[in-house]
């Protein structure tokens, strides 16, 4: 179906109007490119509106749990200068988010064995987020190391953003659509951490597309051994396009589990 420019902005405020999406602030890009890949299968704009909410729910994500960001900001504060209390809080944070929640409370142990087979890094990209960040007081990363974090969820970044440099390191989070608008500069290393089956979901086939995109001399992918809520199984559909892409480029690929999720390490060298 056709649309006219009108009718595209009017499509565009109605949803960023919507009470549920209201805090997100779901950037304007974001919501044009859903439009037009929706548009071309639609049958009506009931049709349309119904197939870009049911892409936005499934890219926000906000079913798996939201924590008062305004709130935390100020329980952050109170604690961030003790490492005791600061890991305290950031667990009970993570539990809020089925996502994260997943990973229980070993994250020590999950951070070990990570950084022990991707070695040092001074620059670390964390794409389409979350709240993964708040694993930063596990994660024994020297101050000052850049961590750059990305997410499309506004209350959620600004939040970030403070927890990220009030800690003293660099970089910090920051509201953007990274499939549109990826990463301008390169990282030592990249998380995509249980995201991957959602892009998917957003736009079949893009996942070799994307990870072409950042500039990133590793990248780990992430992914749930099952979905949330259900029995069927993730990681061996998207392990097998993983393969290919490493294999194809001639780059070296392992992986490790930790509880649910699988972890994939791709070292593309000094790319």
């Amino acid at each position: 179906m056709q649309l006219t420019d009108d009718k595209i902005n009017e499509i565009i405020e109605k949803i960023k109007k919507m009470a549920k999406y209201r805090d997100v602030e779901i950037p304007t890009e974001t919501i044009q490119s859903l439009i037009k890949q929706s548009s071309p299968v639609s049958k009506n704009l009931a049709d349309l509106e119904k197939r870009i909410r049911e892409k936005i729910h499934n890219i926000t994500a906000l079913y798996l749990g939201e924590i008062d960001y305004k709130k935390s900001v100020d329980e952050f504060r109170q604690v961030k200068n003790n490492p005791i209390d600061l890991k305290e809080f950031s667990l009970a944070k993570l539990a809020f988010h089925a996502s994260t929640k997943e990973r229980g409370h070993d994250l020590e142990a999950l951070y070990q064995q990570l950084f022990s087979r991707i070695g040092g890094c001074k620059s670390i990209a964390d794409l389409a987020c979350g709240i993964h960040p708040l694993g930063l007081p596990y994660m024994g990363l020297p101050s000052g190391t850049g961590y750059y974090a990305y997410d499309l969820n506004k209350a959620r970044v600004d939040f970030l953003n403070i927890f990220i440099a009030e800690q003293g390191y660099a970089g910090g989070c920051f509201h953007q659509d990274i499939l549109i608008h990826p990463p301008s500069i390169h990282f030592d290393v990249a998380f995509f951490f249980k995201e991957a089956h959602r892009f998917e979901k957003r736009q079949p086939g893009v996942m070799s597309e994307f990870l072409d995109s950042i500039k990133a001399s590793k990248i780990v992918v992430s992914l749930p051994l099952q979905s949330l809520g259900t029995s069927s199984g993730l990681s061996p559909k998207y392990e097998k396009t993983l393969y290919e892409y490493t294999t194809e480029h001639g780059w070296s690929f392992e992986s490790f589990t930790h509880g649910n999720e699988v972890f994939y390490i791709i070292d593309r060298g000094h790319l």
